[in-house]
């Protein structure tokens, strides 16, 4: 018996689910694509979770080749991982997460050159969690600020294909593989291999709903000058405050703190409805907002109307 046939033997009662390890590939998919573009997969590991403070310690990515039509993911075209001494001790806690210690950071530099080349030649940069990897590498590297990003965390609706936690591990186990992880190249290799599967219920490639929910528009709403017993409303609707957000009033007074949500462009027209009958007592045009896309989503760019 081999392999495959004591796999499907196993399995074949729902009494045990084999995942397999996820091994290095050079390759997914046999042929050409029709429109061929290059995506990066990356992940940082950090100093903290401030992207305001904290610095990158380890950046790691893979290059790849995908169809912008179809998702399908071709070659594997570049991988890169690489240290950062930050110029300070790291926490236990970073430590115990990253395995990283100071004595592996001593005198090491990310290769600027190689990760910026890349960055630049890239349609599209993906991430699991792009609101705190974006932020951290725009810092670190400004001069690619208008790069298109999609998110694996949020730009894929995981609730309707039943998969309930969104830690990257766990659906790496509910797709069907395992990975070494909390190192940036193995966790860039992991959620690349990720976009490759077919999810479970919609039947869609994983990639290609990446790709539809990136290139959707959104509108990210600042609630200036909402009245303060409306504060409860807007957190039930989903609005969180935004504590540095710094705005004039229609008074020319500066202010600062304001609540804010994003609600895709189908939701626009209802949204501004709330707004003006509920926050705003029938005065229109009072809040503010920005416009969404894949080059400024997760960005400190969104925060900006």
């Amino acid at each position: 018996m081999n392999e495959n046939e004591i796999i499907q033997q196993l399995e074949k009662d729902g009494k045990y689910k084999i995942l397999t390890k996820l091994e290095s590939i050079t390759r997914y998919q046999q042929g050409q694509a029709q429109t061929p573009r290059i995506g990066i997969v990356l992940d940082t590991e950090t100093t903290g979770l401030d992207t305001a403070k904290d610095k990158i310690i380890e950046l790691g990515f893979v290059a790849f080749e995908y169809d912008a039509g179809t998702g399908l993911i071709y070659n594997i075209l570049h991988e890169y991982g690489g240290f950062e001494d930050p110029k300070e001790p790291l926490s236990d806690i970073v430590k115990q997460v990253t395995g990283i210690s100071d004595d592996m950071l001593v005198g090491q530099s990310l290769d600027e050159q190689n990760i910026i080349s890349w960055l630049e030649k890239s349609s599209l940069i993906i991430a699991h969690n792009a609101a705190f990897d974006r932020q951290m590498l725009e810092r670190r590297f400004p001069q690619v600020s208008d790069n298109n990003w999609a998110c694996t965390f949020n730009d894929i609706n995981w609730q309707d294909e039943n998969i309930a936690s969104l830690k990257l591990d766990y659906i790496a186990y509910r797709l069907g593989y395992f990975f070494e992880g909390h190192r940036a190249v193995n966790d860039a290799q992991a959620t690349l291999h990720l976009l490759t599967k077919t999810l479970p219920e919609s039947g869609k490639l994983a990639m290609a709903a990446l790709l539809q929910g990136a290139r959707e528009t959104s509108r990210r709403y600042f609630a200036v000058a909402a009245p303060f017993d409306k504060k409860d409303d807007l957190k039930a609707r989903g609005y969180r405050w935004l504590a540095d957000y710094a705005y004039t009033d229609n008074r020319g007074n500066s202010k600062k703190g304001v609540w804010s949500k994003s609600v895709p462009e189908s939701e626009i027209q209802d949204e501004e409805s709330w707004l003006n009958e509920s926050i705003y007592a029938g005065k229109a045009g009072v809040f503010q907002y920005n416009d969404i896309h894949a080059n400024n989503r997760y960005s400190q760019q969104e925060f900006h109307a």
